[in-house]
């Protein structure tokens, strides 16, 4: 009959609109899929790209350095290598850098060790604006630092204290006269006990000046801690009639 057959088709079209939802569903589920999968291949695309261009920027950056530090180290190897012309308060002296080095801590250390840009002149000196008169017993003793530096007996009393000036600018005189100051405490000690007159006063003078400079190292038993390794001078001031 007719209601019969409206039903069924009536079924019939529910089911095939429900298959075709099913169907909808799949399709779209799969797109989805797809889209995901497509945009995590971007992704990753994009960041190994990133990836890629940050490793290449670094690998550049350093080649880069490398290439900067090896300019820098043949410059450095032709400059230690060359000789050096210095005039110091005009008068001429040649070496090489590593003579002028060869003390670390003093003034010409620090200007020859690379560190500074420095110019030549016109002549292809680099100018020093001291006194240069006595600048060759600096490069003589430079050239082999030695612990006690034997002065020249020829030099004046004059020309040794002119000498001390330049080597306490240079940050040389504790390296090349090490006792120095002790020396004139002596000599002061000396020149009182000549004015004394007395042989007791010489005596005790000459004592004195032999002891100007002692050491005390770190297995004195009878020194505290803070005194050990310590070197002690004898100065220029008297208590009691002695100097301490």
């Amino acid at each position: 009959n007719e209601d019969e057959a409206l039903r069924h088709t009536l079924r019939a079209v529910n089911a095939s609109v429900a298959a075709a939802r099913r169907r909808g569903g799949e399709e779209r589920a799969r797109l989805v899929a797809e889209a995901t999968a497509a945009a995590k291949v971007t992704a990753e695309a994009a960041a190994t790209r990133i990836e890629a261009e940050e490793m290449k920027r670094v690998v550049e950056q350093d080649r880069a350095a490398l290439e900067a530090e090896k300019a820098s180290m043949e410059k450095a190897h032709t400059f230690q290598n060359s000789t050096i012309v210095l005039s110091v308060g005009g008068h001429r002296f040649e070496t090489s850098r590593q003579t002028l080095t060869s003390v670390s801590g003093t003034y010409l250390a620090s200007m020859f060790s690379g560190r500074f840009p420095l110019t030549p002149n016109a002549e292809g000196a680099y100018f020093i604006d001291r006194d240069g008169r006595h600048f060759h017993y600096i490069l003589n003793f430079l050239r082999d630092p030695v612990e006690r530096y034997k002065l020249s007996s020829d030099l004046t009393e004059g020309q040794r204290e002119e000498l001390m000036v330049e080597l306490e600018y240079f940050g040389l005189l504790d390296r090349m006269l090490p006792y120095q100051a002790q020396e004139r405490v002596g000599q002061s000690l000396l020149r009182r006990a000549c004015l004394d007159g007395t042989r007791r006063a010489l005596e005790t003078a000459v004592a004195q000046a032999r002891v100007l400079v002692f050491e005390l190292g770190s297995t004195t038993p009878f020194l505290r801690e803070r005194f050990q390794d310590l070197r002690w001078v004898i100065t220029e001031r008297v208590v009691n009639g002695s100097p301490v």
